[in-house]
């Protein structure tokens, strides 16, 4: 197994597929056994040459996970060309090219591809008119990858709600009350209590990425939701 995770390194989802990858695997105990977790100054998924070079040095993979993310705040009115297209590119443009440029180098070699995506492609939120615009993209991404590219690959969405403890969703909690002017309790009523009675957790969402990895090829075009059904 060689896999390739885009979106590790800042305590998020990314950190957590290495280490469910990595137990999943014996540990690595078998020598073919391969994760690849680039830096942005190895592999950046904003630029396509940068992509493309990764790719062909050490492809092709087995599996991949595509779990880079940004968010924004920013009112409709306040933005840019340049803000759009910021988080289009790594929210979406970065998981479409990613597969572009390995079936281009290897159109031969089947691959498992896990696209993390989001609950906010569903659900429109005031001021993050772009990250929600992002995801729904990705959603429709997934779907239009695991057309075309099958039976080759198998394109899977996984599309969380909030999740515990990672650094987007710390600086969201930090900056969302003061962008929105609200106060901290009404902040976390704006964001709702799943019916679990908590938010998801890295481990499930990386769990739930290891299932799309490894179940039926039948999974090709879904969206798997964790979202403690919110």
């Amino acid at each position: 197994m060689k896999a390739l995770i885009v979106g590790t390194g800042t305590s998020g989802i990314g950190d957590e597929v290495e280490d469910v990858l990595y137990y999943a695997s014996g540990q690595m105990q078998d020598p073919r056994d391969e994760i690849h977790c680039p830096s942005i100054e190895q592999l950046d998924v904003r630029d396509q040459k940068s992509i493309t070079l990764y790719v062909e040095n050490f492809g092709p993979f087995d599996e991949i996970v595509y779990s880079a993310g940004v968010s924004q705040l920013k009112w409709i009115k306040d933005l840019t060309w340049r803000d759009i297209d910021k988080v289009l590119d790594i929210n979406l443009a970065g998981a479409i090219l990613l597969a572009s440029a390995h079936v281009e180098a290897f159109p031969e070699h089947p691959v498992r591809y896990a696209v993390v995506c989001s609950d906010a492609a569903n659900t429109p939120m005031r001021g993050s008119i772009s990250y929600c615009v992002s995801k729904a993209g990705a959603e429709m991404a997934v779907r239009c990858m695991a057309r075309e590219l099958a039976p080759l690959w198998t394109v899977v969405g996984i599309s969380p709600g909030v999740v515990e403890g990672t650094a987007m969703t710390e600086q969201l909690a930090k900056d969302i009350p003061e962008f929105r002017n609200w106060t901290p309790e009404q902040a976390r009523e704006y964001e709702g209590n799943p019916p679990i009675g908590r938010r998801v957790t890295k481990r499930e969402v990386a769990e739930t990425i290891l299932f799309a990895l490894t179940g039926p090829q039948a999974l090709n075009g879904s969206i798997l939701t964790i979202n403690g059904g919110k």
